[in-house]
């Protein structure tokens, strides 16, 4: 062979060379933008008109309004229960509450034959970790899921002295995420959740001027939503509240900037919400039937794979969570799963109402630890219009229990465009009884369809767990299994 030739054909082979390099570097390259990187960061009792940039409050939450602005401001995001163990468990196993057995309680556990997404993700190859609070409280016997679900916890970092807060977390989250980050692949998708504890009571009685030094806000500038009294012991306690929401805000920043750095904030989806509404202000907020107990504020950001600049009104549930990740992330989703995906919407360019099938939430509540053991349970369904709420009494025998109808202590209705803070109970108004039975005959549809045992009537697990969790309520929630 000539030179000429010797060089003619080693061009050749390094032009193939370098072509079979192109396509395998890009399709690991498309492969990995298939497989987007997952970061769910969750509050701890917050009602969706703390945050900024629904025009509610004037808390500073820059972080929350960057996700939102740069994805889509859900304007109807609702948790599946105003109680953090059972809204939590529809939000990782894509099932309502109701749906959940034990799981439907606080303080009781989380039983394993329902799949959920960290290890559904972790089988199919995700890096998947946790800081802060994840699932609970409750416990962990034989036949629930484990503590860690599934995930690699990092909380080992925590805050010096210096930089702790009465009643904030000592956890360092930033760290604890940042180590999470240095333990992933360079090529290996990962999932991380990200749980603040924060704003949860109680708050430290000084976080009213830390709000004003830090942030510039006074009692003055408090939001204070009709569903409570305004005074100033109400302001300074919503204002320690507050505090800790910009606190929690801060948090997203830095947990944003370690994406960047990483050269990972492209491929990542960017969930931003809060397990349940508002502490303060309980008889509307926190475990209440009511829109400022389950109505959670909720933005999401994928720069790689959706629009930005939206809002949207589709309503969606937690138990919708699940779904939409794992069909994102190209994971099958289990039968088991009740939710369904709302990914064409994160997809859509559109504003508005994409998906006008998503017109309704229904949400509820069995048990929360601190209520009398003779309180209402609940379901409630809410659309752009109005909501209906049933409450159960649970004062009755524990068997038998034969006839749903029975169970209904009272109703009431809510006219949604002109009485949102829902101040004024319509029911026995003959003008809306029409709508009344409209959304109650909704609502039981859907109950029976998703086998809510309020409607068909199997309440054996529900009332044996009520009355586990009383007994452990006596024992001061110490393990009685």
């Amino acid at each position: 062979m000539n030179l000429l030739s010797h060089i003619f054909s080693r061009k050749i082979f390094l032009f193939f060379a370098c072509l079979v390099s192109f396509i395998v570097n890009n399709g690991i390259a498309m492969a990995q933008a298939s497989r987007p990187n997952i970061l769910l960061f969750i509050t701890d009792d917050e009602s969706w008109f703390e945050r900024s940039i629904y025009g509610e409050s004037k808390l500073p939450t820059p972080n929350f309004d960057r996700v939102a602005r740069n994805g889509a401001l859900f304007l109807n995001a609702y948790s599946s229960a105003p109680s953090c163990a059972p809204a939590r468990a529809a939000l990782l196993s894509g099932r309502n509450f109701w749906e959940l057995k034990q799981g439907a309680f606080i303080h009781a556990w989380f039983p394993r034959e329902f799949p959920i997404l960290t290890e559904l993700l972790k089988d199919a190859g995700y890096r998947v970790g946790s800081t802060g609070k994840t699932w609970g409280p409750g416990v962990h016997p034989e036949g629930a899921h484990p503590a860690d679900l599934g995930a690699k916890v990092y909380n080992e970092a925590k805050l010096d002295a210096t930089q702790r807060i009465p009643h904030i977390s000592v956890l360092d989250y930033g760290a604890n995420f940042g180590n999470f980050l240095k333990s992933v692949e360079s090529e290996q998708p990962f999932f991380f959740w990200y749980g603040v504890f924060e704003p949860h009571a109680p708050f430290d009685p000084d976080n009213w001027k830390r709000l004003e030094s830090e942030h510039g806000i006074g009692l003055a500038d408090i939001l204070i939503p009709p569903i409570t009294k305004d005074t100033e012991a109400t302001r300074k306690n919503r204002a320690n509240m507050g505090y800790e929401i910009c606190y929690a805000d801060q948090r997203l920043g830095e947990a944003l900037a370690l994406l960047e750095k990483k050269g990972q904030l492209n491929n990542t989806i960017v969930i931003v919400t809060a397990d349940n509404g508002t502490s303060v202000g309980r008889n509307k907020g926190k475990t209440s039937p009511y829109d400022s107990g389950t109505h959670v504020p909720l933005a999401i950001m994928w720069p790689a794979g959706m629009p930005g600049g939206r809002t949207v009104s589709d309503f969606v549930n937690f138990s919708d969570f699940a779904p939409t990740v794992l069909q994102a992330c190209k994971v099958p989703v289990p039968p088991s799963m009740s939710g369904n995906s709302f990914l064409n919407v994160l997809k859509s360019d559109a504003s508005g109402r994409v998906d006008k099938k998503r017109d309704f939430a229904v949400t509820g509540l069995e048990w929360h630890g601190d209520v009398d053991p003779a309180s209402k349970s609940f379901r409630a369904i809410t659309t752009d219009t109005y909501a209906y709420i049933v409450n159960y009494s649970n004062d009755r025998p524990v068997e038998p229990y034969t006839d749903p109808a029975a169970e209904i202590a009272s109703e009431e209705l809510y006219d949604m465009g002109n009485d949102r803070w829902q101040g004024k109970n319509l029911i026995g108004n003959t003008a809306h009884e029409k709508t009344r039975q409209e959304l109650k005959n909704k609502l039981t549809n859907y109950a029976l369809k998703t086998g809510d045992p309020r409607f068909t009537g199997d309440m054996s697990t529900f009332r044996e767990t009520r009355k586990y969790v009383q007994e452990r309520k006596k024992n001061g929630y110490k393990n009685t299994n």
